[in-house]
């Protein structure tokens, strides 16, 4: 694609204006209006004769494609300055959560005394998923604007923004920590970290072991023993199916979807910190996110980005294939399940009900809003999640849902699968020990 340099209307008006005046104050004999129109002329011929020759060549950039939620990127250009090229607009659009300094997204600047002239439009992304920045427009203008010129491409640049995880802290322990190190008591000894019992010295024991205090009083050495430091793993299921609520940053609003994620966020942070393995799943959402269980510092960012691409679902064909392959994968055995839903999918609930019925440990965290879970949602939030024009009405049929909603945790409850409303540090603790509980205690096998 190529652009060239063209005469604006102005040039145009300013042409025909000052031949007009000129012809009828040469033919009516009036002086005055030959002198007034000169100036107009002269601009005209001014601009003929610094027409600008060669198009400038243009470069763009984005400083950062990866940022967390509620930091700034810089979209830049940089335009050669040809002979007759005078000033340089920029325009960069951006989307519904990402805000542009200036806010109209226009910039312009002078390209005298430079070898090139440089633009700048800074954009915040407000909230996590992939930001679209654009089509970004470039122009350039000669001598009083008379020719333009402007950039044949119009980029779109996409900025990546991870979500911020969010605050959590647990004093309970997993339930079955299978792994070979991390900070997991386990009930069998080994080399760890907690103190489990002091016996009689044995053949192979370390020197380093030896309990001198018991010792010196039996007359035998005896030895300390400690139970084993293991690791387990936690997977993070996310139901993307459907984002309810409406989000307002000023006002502090947020979606089901934005809980979610935050509460993956702040889950995957404290458990790759305690040195367990992590996993993350996207249900039904626009784009198939899977991140594979493992540990590390690493891991976190892993997570995040996958928290960053995920959408609600369109109800399309391919969504539905995607989200049951993938609740047709296996979970390792051991493995904790947390299923974080606004308890409206039905698929994802059965996945987890299926789960716990297969002997896993799963946990469902509601992620609903409190204030759509209380029935006062404002009624444009209500028409927008009903589809429905009539105030009234929503309401109604919203309070149906949380019906169905209060059944669905009941069964699940029911099922043996806990669901607990998501509240920050603390929230999964009183959940976690009870599992804990149920997986030491004696299970009936059959004969």
């Amino acid at each position: 694609m190529t652009s060239r340099w063209r005469p604006t209307r102005a040039l145009g008006r300013a042409a025909v204006v000052g031949l007009v005046l000129l012809v009828a104050g040469a033919t009516l004999g009036r002086a005055d209006v030959v002198v007034a129109v000169v100036p107009l002329v002269g601009l005209v011929v001014w601009s003929l004769v610094t027409r600008p020759s060669s198009d400038p060549r243009t470069w763009s950039r984005v400083d950062r494609r990866l940022v967390t939620e509620g930091e700034e990127s810089a979209w830049r250009v940089d335009v050669e300055a040809v002979p007759g090229l005078r000033d340089v607009v920029g325009h960069l659009p951006g989307d519904l959560w990402t805000t542009t300094r200036p806010a109209h997204g226009h910039v312009a600047g002078a390209a005298t005394g430079a070898a090139t002239a440089a633009l700048a439009v800074v954009a915040r992304s407000d909230r996590w998923g992939s930001r679209r920045l654009g089509p970004a427009q470039v122009g350039a203008l000669g001598d009083f604007a008379s020719f333009v010129w402007q950039w044949p491409e119009q980029r779109v640049e996409a900025v990546a923004t991870v979500p911020t995880p969010g605050t959590f802290t647990s004093r309970a322990g997993l339930p079955h920590p299978v792994g070979l190190v991390g900070q997991h008591r386990s009930r069998q000894p080994g080399s760890g970290t907690e103190l489990a019992d002091i016996r009689a010295f044995r053949t192979g024991d370390r020197l380093r072991r030896i309990h001198w205090p018991v010792s010196l009083r039996t007359g035998h050495l005896h030895v300390t023993t400690t139970h084993a430091d293991q690791d387990a793993e936690v997977r993070l299921v996310v139901d993307a199916v459907r984002d309810l609520g409406d989000r307002d940053r000023e006002a502090g609003h947020r979606t089901s979807l934005d809980v979610a994620v935050e509460a993956a966020g702040a889950l995957a942070a404290h458990y790759l910190s305690t040195g367990d393995r992590v996993g993350l799943s996207v249900l039904g959402g626009a784009g198939h996110v899977e991140v594979p269980a493992v540990g590390g510092h690493h891991q976190l960012a892993r997570v995040l980005l996958g928290l960053g691409r995920a959408e609600p679902s369109r109800g399309t064909v391919g969504e539905e294939r995607a989200m049951r392959a993938q609740l047709a994968r296996p979970v390792p055995p051991g493995a904790l399940v947390v299923l974080l839903s606004a308890l409206v999918s039905p698929e994802p609930l059965a996945h987890a009900v299926r789960l716990s019925r297969s002997g896993h440990d799963v946990i469902v965290v509601d992620t609903l809003p409190p204030a759509l879970s209380g029935g006062e949602a404002p009624a444009a939030v209500l028409r927008s999640m009903t589809g429905l024009d009539d105030a009234r009405t929503a309401r109604l049929v919203w309070r149906l849902r949380l019906l169905e909603r209060e059944r669905e945790a009941r069964r699940c409850a029911t099922a043996g699968v806990p669901v607990i409303a998501w509240r920050g540090p603390g929230s999964l603790d009183v959940v976690l020990r009870g599992v804990g509980r149920r997986a030491r205690a004696p299970r009936v096998g059959a004969r």
